[in-house]
């Protein structure tokens, strides 16, 4: 058949404390240690954008969202 379905799925959680506490007993400072976390989450996917502007617009995005928090 022709048909395509299509669904999407969304996850929000807070982020490891273990991985947060490990990063700031390392000297980091816990907005930054988030940051790090998150742009790590997002770097797979950055990657496989083909287009430079749309993946520092991309990373843009989610660095102007964590800024907000």
């Amino acid at each position: 058949a022709d048909d395509v379905r299509c669904t999407h799925g969304a996850t929000v959680g807070k982020l490891d404390e273990d991985l947060l506490f490990y990063l700031e007993s390392r000297g980091i400072p816990r907005k930054d240690a988030e940051e790090l976390i998150v742009m790590g989450f997002f770097a797979p996917i950055m990657e496989r954008i083909p287009f430079d502007g749309v993946r520092t617009r991309f990373a843009e995005a989610v660095q102007e969202k964590m800024s907000q928090r």
